[in-house]
């Protein structure tokens, strides 16, 4: 979890909630016989459960500012982690039993205490945010669609603590000289291209001497929205902001494919047996869907994956003027194939992708070889997927972007730059992490 001061806080309310639902729970239950000493032992005892509290809260994106301003999501969320904390503890309490304490009979009482005491504390902390003043007034130097979608973003978001107080559009030397010259802004958004200009190089010196901070609007655009700002990219970025990633990275990110990947086989493999025979019971044909896709510098291979679709289905993938599929799945996906695909099930077969290299468990999204080829015909740097390998989950998947028409797919090249731009074992746990929401929410598709 990447704690910083604007969901600090957050962090410290849930502690607290955990705690004190912890008091209270063990205070009602006990009444008269409940002491302080009784208290702190179960405050010790209670660890793990609070690290999987925190955990689920992460995974379900509960850290995330941008969840604040969608109250219903927000609840919804909230009460899914409380839903799964219980049955984690009441797990972990099941097969690691603790002498002298008795948490299963305490559990249900305690979980629902948590779950009104977190949302009171949040929700009045969450109100708080977006009704305060923003802690930073920018100027942004800015023009295209990606500076209408962080104007409009930002205005959306002010529990980010932000607003954007001046936006000049066009790159003016008289208004910008203008809006420099009247000392209200505590950030400065500039574009790549002003960085160059020595006029402007010396006065954007200047506030940052006065104390004004000073950013790029693709860093500032990435930090934001978690995404390259595409009207920023030329080819010199590819060069100096994509560096290889020699050393350990590589290699151990491997490692862990290869374990999990096998793990996942061993433990799995009787419920591949149940999924195909309950595939060959729904519908007529093969239990696996065998397709070709790209992988690494464009190479091709079979993904392996349990079909969810009645046979044919599959094979239709016509596409239009605007390069999205018509493929008419809501009428083709028998009623099992739904709840595979629901629960991410039908991919359990791309272990084996894995286990080959053809795959990782994190990556870009591997596309079909006739939409891949039609795409980085008409979108600008799409290739630049393929310099590493595809993945079964990934920046963009974890953000709903999957490719399937042309916006969608270059909105997720976006999401997929920054990945390969950012790429390392953290990134790549936290999107693992994220993976589980949809798991655990059965948001699948």
């Amino acid at each position: 979890m990447k704690v910083t001061i604007k969901n600090l806080p957050f962090l410290i309310v849930d502690l607290f909630a955990f705690y004190l639902a912890l008091f209270l729970a063990l205070t009602i239950r006990l009444g008269a016989n409940f002491n302080l000493e009784i208290y702190n032992f179960h405050f010790r005892k209670f660890t793990w459960p609070l690290l999987f509290f925190l955990v689920i809260l992460y995974v379900l994106g509960l850290y995330d500012l941008r969840n604040l301003s969608r109250l219903f999501k927000y609840f919804r969320l909230l009460t899914t982690g409380a839903a799964v904390f219980f049955v984690f503890s009441t797990l972990y309490f099941y097969f690691f039993p603790i002498a002298n304490i008795s948490p299963k009979t305490i559990l249900v009482l305690f979980t629902l205490i948590l779950g009104g005491v977190d949302f009171t504390l949040r929700e009045f902390l969450r109100r708080y945010l977006i009704k305060s003043q923003p802690l930073s007034s920018a100027l942004m130097i800015a023009k295209g669609d990606d500076a209408e979608e962080l104007n409009r973003y930002i205005g959306e978001n002010p529990q980010l603590g932000y607003k954007i107080t001046n936006w000049i559009k066009e790159y003016d030397i008289h208004a910008i000289d203008e809006a420099l010259a009247q000392n209200k802004n505590n950030i400065i958004i500039i574009p790549s291209q002003m960085r160059s200009d020595r006029f402007f190089s010396k006065k954007i010196y200047e506030k940052l001497l006065k104390g004004t901070d000073v950013i790029g609007f693709s860093e500032f655009y990435e930090n934001t929205l978690g995404k390259v700002s595409m009207d920023e990219l030329k080819e010199n970025w590819f060069l100096e902001k994509i560096k290889p990633r020699d050393g350990l990275y590589p290699l151990v990110k491997r490692m862990i494919d290869i374990f999990l990947a096998f793990l996942v086989l061993v433990i799995t493999w009787p419920l591949w047996l149940v999924i195909a025979l309950l595939i060959k019971i729904s519908s007529k044909g093969p239990a696996l869907y065998l397709k070709e896709r790209v992988s690494l510098q464009e190479n091709k291979f079979i993904l392996y994956k349990f079909r969810t679709m009645h046979e044919g289905g599959e094979e239709i993938h016509k596409l239009r003027e605007d390069f999205s599929t018509e493929r008419g799945d809501a009428k083709r996906v028998f009623g099992f194939g739904k709840f595979l695909r629901r629960a991410r099930l039908d991919e359990l077969p791309q272990v084996i992708n894995v286990l080959k290299g053809e795959l990782s468990f994190v990556g870009p999204r591997a596309d079909f070889v006739d939409y891949y080829n039609i795409l980085k015909e008409k979108i600008p740097y799409y290739q630049i997927r393929t310099i590493i390998l595809p993945g079964l989950s990934g920046w963009g998947q974890i953000h709903d972007k999957f490719g399937n028409s042309k916006d969608s797919a270059i909105e997720r090249l976006a999401y997929d730059i920054f990945y390969i731009k950012n790429r390392s074992l953290m990134l790549d746990v936290a999107i693992s992490l994220k993976t589980l929401k949809t798991l655990l929410t059965l948001s699948g598709t």
